[in-house]
C-alpha cells in the first residue's frame, strides 16, 4: 500500500469513528438502530461537502495540538467569535523546530491551529513571518466563508508568538 492510500484509508477510519462517536452523543447507536450505518455514511458525506480532506485529518488526527514546555515562543489570542488559541514555540538559530497549539475553538479552528503548526516547522523566522490568513487556507484546501476568521485566529496569534520570542531575546 502506496503512502497516499495509507493515509486515506487512516483519514477514512477515522472519519468512521468520529461519525459514530457524534452520532452516539445525540442517542443514535451503532447496535440498536437499523439505519446506523446509512446515516454514519451520511454524516461523513456531508462532512466532505464542506470540508477538505486535509482540514478534517487535521482536525481528527493532529499530533500538534499539545502544549510545548518552556517555549521559546508563546502567545494566547482571543478571536471575535471568543475561540482563543495558544501557540509554542521552540527555536534555533532562528528556525522553528518545534511548533504547537492548543485551542477552546471548534473544529474548523483546530484545523487552523494544526496546519500553522505544521507549516511553520523547520522554517527561518523571517519566512514564517509573512505568511498569512490566506496561506493557512491555502494549505487546508479552503474553509467555508463562516470559518475562515479562525485561519486569521491562527495567523494573529503566531505572530504574537514570534514577537514575544524577539522580546525574549
Amino acid at each position: 500500500m502506496g503512502e497516499k492510500q495509507k493515509v486515506s484509508a487512516e483519514l477514512s477510519i477515522s472519519l468512521e469513528q468520529w461519525a459514530e462517536e457524534s452520532l452516539e452523543s445525540i442517542g443514535i447507536f451503532k447496535n440498536k438502530s437499523p439505519e446506523f450505518e446509512r446515516l454514519q455514511k451520511q454524516v461523513i458525506r456531508q462532512l466532505r461537502t464542506v470540508y477538505s480532506d486535509k482540514a478534517i485529518d487535521i482536525f481528527l488526527r493532529t499530533k500538534d495540538n499539545r502544549k510545548i514546555e518552556l517555549p521559546d515562543g508563546f502567545a494566547k489570542v482571543t478571536g471575535p467569535c471568543g475561540d482563543t488559541m495558544q501557540i509554542f514555540l521552540k527555536m534555533d538559530n532562528g528556525v522553528i523546530v518545534d511548533s504547537s497549539f492548543q485551542t477552546d475553538g471548534c473544529k474548523p479552528s483546530v484545523a487552523s491551529g494544526g496546519m500553522v503548526a505544521e507549516m511553520i516547522k523547520g522554517k527561518n523566522i523571517d519566512e514564517v513571518r509573512k505568511y498569512t490568513q490566506q496561506d493557512v487556507l491555502d494549505s487546508l484546501g479552503g474553509l467555508p466563508e463562516e470559518n475562515k476568521h479562525c485561519a486569521l485566529l491562527a495567523i494573529n496569534t503566531l505572530k504574537e508568538a514570534i514577537e514575544n520570542f524577539n522580546k525574549k531575546k
